[in-house]
């Protein structure tokens, strides 16, 4: 009966669909293993080139019967060879724990609509033969050794050998580095003052490149330029413009050196500033741009002119 077995086990079961030769197989790589040792278990889908359209193959789970089980499931390889025969390949590799005959139940696969299956394997698992003098034992337990300085030095030499040289090296390093005189002083290079004037007009032309009003940011916009304008002339003729309400910054700058058509043209831009900020008003695209225009051109008219206030 085992003379069969093995017949079975070293011929897989083929089958043949209707109008295909399509042929399915299952194969062990050795039939008889001891306990715990693995056997590989190779699948094989066979047909003519270019024929097999839809192969389903079987669900493959962590055992396969209750003494067989599935170690690793390797992917799916294709072969070809010359007589124009594809060959769907997925390798398995099994074991058991349990000595004795054991089953690998059929494989069932469904290629292009057709079910087709293998034959049933049969692994035998034989069990480590004990010398009959011999009587069996425990395990022994982990024996500890205790530390031993000497004994980790000379284990691990080559690394404290390392680390003494570095450490001599950057103490070496240390003691030069110590010895050499104090590097003199740098003096930080003086970096001249940015005029007012120039300062503000970096300021209006990055605000400019933001497109704020072009964004629909009109207050935000008409505040930043009063801003400048305000901080321009708090810094230069010494007035506190930032803190002011605009009646109260006109009438500081009634006795300041700016002309009347510079006080009028300040005048404009803050009254309009006030009624975007205040009340809400919509300007016009041209009295943005005017805004801007009108805030350089002040700024520039003004910076010939004296800053000390006319008080008598």
């Amino acid at each position: 009966m085992r003379g069969a077995v093995y017949i079975g086990l070293f011929f897989p079961f083929a089958l043949t669909a209707q109008g295909v030769s399509t042929s399915v197989g299952a194969d062990l790589d050795t039939a008889v293993i001891r306990i715990g040792e693995q056997v590989h278990l190779t699948l094989q889908v066979s047909g003519q080139a270019n024929a097999l359209k839809s192969v389903e193959w079987p669900t493959i789970a962590d055992t396969l019967s209750k003494h067989v089980e599935v170690v690793a499931d390797g992917p799916i390889d294709t072969l070809q060879s010359a007589d124009a025969i594809d060959r769907l390949v997925r390798k398995l590799t099994l074991t058991s724990f349990d000595s004795g005959f054991w089953a690998v139940p059929p494989f069932r696969f469904v290629v292009d609509g057709t079910t087709l299956e293998t034959k049933p394997l049969l692994i035998e698992v034989r069990t480590v033969e004990l010398d009959s003098a011999g009587t069996l034992r425990d395990i022994t337990n982990i024996h500890t050794l205790p530390f031993s300085a000497w004994y980790w030095v000379r284990a691990h030499a080559l690394w404290v050998g390392g680390g003494v040289a570095a450490l001599a090296l950057i103490s070496a390093l240390i003691y030069f580095m110590l010895r050499k005189r104090e590097p003199r002083a740098v003096k930080a290079p003086v970096v001249a003052a940015i005029p007012l004037q120039q300062r503000v007009l970096l300021a209006l032309e990055a605000l400019e490149k933001e497109r704020l009003w072009q964004q629909g940011e009109h207050k935000g916009y008409h505040s930043r330029i009063t801003n400048l304008l305000r901080g321009y002339i708090e810094e230069r003729y010494q007035v506190p413009a930032m803190e002011s309400t605009t009646d109260e910054l006109l009438r500081e700058l009634r006795v300041s050196p700016l002309n009347s058509d510079q006080r009028g043209q300040l005048e404009n831009m803050l009254r309009l500033a006030d009624m975007v900020k205040f009340a809400k008003t919509l300007p016009s695209p041209q009295e943005n741009e005017q805004m801007m225009a009108g805030s350089v051109r002040f700024v520039r008219s003004t910076a010939s002119i004296p800053t000390a206030l006319n008080n008598g």
